[in-house]
């Protein structure tokens, strides 16, 4: 049976409890308080108005599912649990180190998991100098990794002193020292450990009632399972996990890898009934890796991969390698400075021998002279920028200095200089000065004869710290992810389709993981602490929720078929809302189409067709040839047609996603001119007599949306399929509906880089990019824009403005300001509850600034959130008929404790295991019931206007998605065409005084909103111009 953490019972009923109350006795000869095996004090879960009894909406269905989600037992947990805090520094560098902040703090980056792993091994190191303390069970600690560790209480006997200790190379063995060398940049360094108590965690009583305390519980349960991944055998990122001894899924590329790991995340679910009881969730994951290649081959591989050569993919196979070390220095070129290299040699360092393989031969000789003598043409520029921006920020390692610590450097540039023509001074300030090239230092050094001297040299640090390396001595460390701004469309491919996993497999590989990785039958850690893990997930009952009805032009209602959510016009049905076309230029981009005549003719008869008011002929349509090059000219013509009243411009290109298509998105926005860019393939479905129908609806969809028309709209039907689902449709429709405004916030982040580098004077990374779509007087219709914060923020700013502009776009519509206002926000995990709560609040000041008195609605989404749902039976063999159906929700039980949650599928299955979406209503001001509040999401869903089937989320989000993506193009197009060097200038001319060390924070702000401005000169409002 497993252990619920139970509500706490009104005043009345504990008033006679004695204080000692609590469940069934602890274990590991922990002492138990009085009255252990009396009835336990029951914990609370806050109500509130979104309980599901509140019945607006009938379900028209219920099924059984299973989740994966699986109860956890403490009841044989000790009763209580001593805290101890452990602050480790690592010490002997330039500056200390400070371990237990995150892996950021650590120079050259070194990746989470050797981090974790270094530490582990420092912790263990303490445990055995210090038995007095610990004792000698090592089994009754449990360590995170990082400042906390949980113990028996009767085990630590370390009471309230502090332990301070000093562990330096000579403590460790050699094999415990290789795993410690890999954070290292100095042998000498060493570790400065302080340890306290500070405080317990209790799992029953009185104590453990507190809302600290039950997290805490959670976080012991998640370290003790954890304790069995502290080995080479995985790589850790925060809750997930990847095994390094089973070989890749698959390789996309040659320089790519994808694998298979798993993540697992414990929390406080609601349970049943409302008592509350700690589960953990496993969740499969598949994830990029680059391989452990050269540099070269990366080179080669990238070069192939952009002049559109397949590299061709292949079966996943075992790797088996580890992280290198670090080579190079802070100054000079091909390593450290000569002083330091005679201390080498003094150490009986050899450099590389004569009979040794500097390089591993994993590169095409006759492809690297090609790449060679391109760079010596100064040919293909643009090309070989975009590989020096896929080396940007990678770990590398060179391959010609001792692995004797870390030598691992960050890319953050290729030079414009060789190895030739890189001339540097040796011995500077010594008698024996010289200048000398880096070609000829590495033969002079190392006897090594550079094979491709005229390729260009890898740089990492900056400036004075700068150092060059020749690109064939370096290889790319293993274990390194690829951020989703780096893949490529194959490897964005291999994460989906032939490799997506079916929900039978899901369930076996989430048993795998449960046996084989965590031991759950066997774990030594588990079981000292008294845990228990299910052997079987949560199985329950799930809703199913009706769709939505659809209204097209003269109140024609169309609904999806029963047992299916895709929908289609009847026949002759025409768009709730028709867009009015003044004129329309069609652009052939290099030679696409032959016969854009024909093509016109058929366009303009498709949107007559549709209900499209065409105020031109397609004879007055203008026809242009266009070279897909020549920006400038783009933008000239652009600017003329947006003069001559045109519309929307049709571009049709050779390629499916074309340079050009970036291009013409971009001065969208600042021109202030629609655009639709179809492929060759698609203009032909308009020119064939017969074939491609649903091609060309997809693009009149799109068409009517981007002029300004609006598909149709979104009501609540009363029934479905003979069920009822709302019996008093127009109050709900009305009170719903009526006169509220749907909001959606989405983000984009880009690398973890600097933005604004103040000694190159250059902007080299990514600011964070926020997409906002908003609903105006019909909720399908729909406005947006995005705009560009600092890197890496998180939190949504500028609000009061942001919604202003929301609220301004509605007014003009309705007429009107919104009664209630429903904001739909992702991008918030687990911990950042306290953040969104500061947006609510800054979003209640932007309503009082406008004198609104809109009431608030604020939802967070998350997208990837790892609860998964399955049929209890599955069957069939394709993704739709062993996936849960569209509709499916669950709104307790598996949800979190203390809010106010609903998991629901609203996309269907149509490769893989399909991924519920998790929503946490975290402001609730007019008191909607979780049941309505579910069902409204729902129906939002059906508003997306182009695929007639609803998406995994509401309409709005997923245009606020889009428009993220949109604000990173052309961010990255702003910056490739030259104009982000004119904005920077504007603004360190205005704020000159920012520009020093101390202010990087307010002149990244100032430059974000300078750029966004100027790339949303002419954005145009009240339109899907994204779709």
């Amino acid at each position: 049976m497993s252990f619920r953490i139970p509500k706490k019972v009104r005043t009345e009923d504990a008033a006679g409890a004695p204080s000692g109350a609590g469940g069934a006795s602890g274990s590991g000869g922990s002492s138990n308080p009085p009255n252990r095996n009396n009835p336990p004090i029951r914990f609370t879960t806050p109500s509130s108005s979104g309980s599901s009894s509140a019945k607006t909406f009938t379900p028209i269905g219920k099924c059984e599912v299973q989740t994966n989600v699986f109860k956890v037992d403490i009841t044989k947990l000790p009763f209580r649990l001593t805290r101890l805090s452990m602050e480790t520094t690592l010490c002997g560098g330039k500056v200390d180190v400070n371990l237990t902040e995150g892996h950021q703090a650590v120079s050259g980056g070194v990746n989470d998991s050797e981090r974790r792993l270094a530490l582990h091994t420092v912790f263990l190191k303490l445990f055995q100098r210090h038995p007095d303390i610990f004792g000698t069970d090592i089994l009754q600690y449990t360590y995170d990794c990082a400042n906390t560790i949980y113990g028996f209480e009767t085990a630590y006997k370390g009471g309230d002193a502090k332990l301070e200790d000093k562990i330096e190379r000579k403590d460790f063995s050699d094999k415990e020292w290789e795993m410690i060398s890999r954070i290292l940049r100095r042998q000498s360094m060493f570790f400065k450990v302080i340890l306290s108590a500070n405080g317990f965690v209790y799992s029953d009583g009185p104590n453990a009632l507190s809302n600290e305390n039950r997290q805490e519980l959670t976080r012991v349960v998640e370290n003790c399972s954890s304790e069995v991944l502290n080995t080479t055998d995985y790589l850790q990122y925060g809750s997930q996990t990847f095994p390094m001894n089973e070989p890749p899924v698959f390789k996309p590329d040659a320089t790519t890898e994808i694998r298979c790991g798993f993540d697992k995340a414990v929390r406080l679910a609601e349970g049943l009934a409302g008592t509350p009881e700690i589960v953990v969730t496993i969740d499969t994951k598949l994830s990029p890796f680059f391989s452990a290649t050269s540099t070269l081959k990366f080179f080669c591989s990238k070069y192939a991969e952009f002049k559109g050569v397949s590299t061709g993919s292949q079966p996943g196979t075992s790797r088996g390698n580890r992280p290198g070390d670090r080579g190079g220095d802070r100054r000079g070129f091909g390593g450290r400075d000569p002083r330091a290299d005679q201390r080498r040699r003094s150490r009986s360092r050899s450099p590389i021998r004569r009979d040794e393989k500097p390089v591993q031969d994993d590169w095409n000789y006759n492809e690297v002279k090609e790449i060679q003598s391109a760079y010596e043409r100064g040919t293909e520029k643009n090309l070989l920028g975009r590989i020096e921006e896929a080396l940007k920020g990678l770990l590398v390692v060179p391959i010609h200095l001792p692995k004797d610590k870390n030598r691992n450097i960050i890319v953050s540039r290729i030079a414009g200089s060789n190895a030739m023509n890189s001339i540097f001074e040796l011995n500077k300030g010594k008698d024996d000065a010289r200048n000398i090239s880096v070609a000829d230092y590495f033969k002079e050094k190392y006897n090594y004869q550079i094979k491709f001297p005229h390729l260009p040299l890898v740089v990492s640090g900056r400036l004075k710290n700068e150092t060059f390396m020749p690109l064939e001595l370096l290889n790319i460390v293993p274990g390194q992810r690829i951020k989703i701004q780096k893949m490529s469309a194959n490897v964005q491919a291999s994460m989906t389709g032939q490799n997506a996993t079916l929900p039978r497999d899901h369930v076996l590989r989430i048993r795998e993981i449960l046996k084989g990785h965590l031991k759950i039958e066997n774990n030594p850690h588990l079981k000292k602490f008294g845990i228990h893990v299910a052997r079987e997930p949560i199985q329950m009952e799930a809703m199913m929720l009706s769709p939505a009805q659809m209204i097209f032009a003269n109140r024609a209602i169309v609904v999806p078929p029963p047992g299916t959510v895709q929908f289609r016009q009847n026949k002759g049905q025409k768009y709730y809302k028709p867009a009015k076309i003044n004129n329309v230029a069609v652009v052939n981009f290099d030679g696409a189409v032959t016969n854009l005549e024909i093509f016109s003719a058929r366009l303009h008869a498709t949107c007559l067709k549709n209900g499209l008011e065409m105020r031109k002929s397609h004879q007055e349509w203008l026809k242009y040839q266009w070279n897909s090059n020549d920006a400038s000219y783009i933008k000239a013509e652009m600017v003329k047609m947006r003069d001559a009243q045109i519309t929307i411009i049709v571009a049709i290109t050779p390629e499916k996603k074309p340079d050009v298509h970036d291009v013409l998105k971009y001065f969208e926005a600042s021109a202030g001119l629609q655009t639709i860019q179809i492929h060759i393939n698609t203009a032909d479905c308009f020119v064939r007599d017969a074939g491609g129908a649903q091609t060309v609806d997809n693009v009149m969809r799109k068409l009517n949306l981007k002029c300004g028309g609006i598909n149709y709209l979104v009501e609540i039907p009363q029934s479905y399929d003979h069920k009822v689902v709302c019996s008093n449709v127009s109050f709900v429709q009305q009170k719903l509906f009526a006169k509220t405004q749907f909001v959606g916030f989405e983000m984009t982040h880009g690398p973890s880089r600097t933005l604004y580098d103040r000694v190159q004077g250059t902007f080299d990374g990514e600011p964070t990019v926020v997409g906002c779509s908003y609903s105006l007087k019909a909720v399908t219709d729909l406005g947006g824009f995005h705009f560009l914060q600092e890197r890496n923020e998180y939190k949504l700013k500028n609000l009061d403005s942001k919604i202003t502009q929301c609220l301004d776009q509605y007014k003009k519509a309705a007429g009107a300001l919104p009664e209630v206002l429903v904001v739909f926000r992702t991008g918030a995990g687990e911990g950042d509850f306290k953040r969104v709560e500061e947006e609510v609040q800054d979003m209640r000041k932007a309503l009082e600034k406008v004198g609104s008195k809109s009431k608030l609605v604020m939802v967070v989404v998350q997208k990837t959130s790892h609860t998964r749902i399955f049929p209890k039976e599955i069957k069939g063999n394709k993704p739709v008929e062993q996936n849960v159906k569209s509709g499916t929700c669950i709104d307790g039980q598996i949800t979190s404790a203390g809010r106010q949650e609903f998991v629901l599928v609203c996309q269907s299955a149509l490769i893989g295991t399909v991924r519920p979406v998790k929503y946490t209503i975290v402001a609730n001001d007019p008191g909607w019931s979780k049941n309505e509040m579910a069902h409204l999401t729902y129906f939002l869903a059906f508003s997306h206007q182009v695929s007639y089937q609803p998406p995994a989320i509401p309409h709005v989000l997923y245009a606020a998605d889009n428009l993220a993506k949109r604000g990173r193009n052309n961010f990255l197009q702003h910056k490739k065409l030259g104009l982000l060097t004119k904005s920077i200038k504007k603004v360190l001319a205005e704020h000159n005084d920012l520009a020093v060390e101390g202010h990087e924070s307010e002149l990244d702000a100032l430059l974000v909103e300078s750029i966004t401005d100027s790339m949303n000169k002419m954005a145009v409002k009240n339109r899907s111009f994204w779709a």
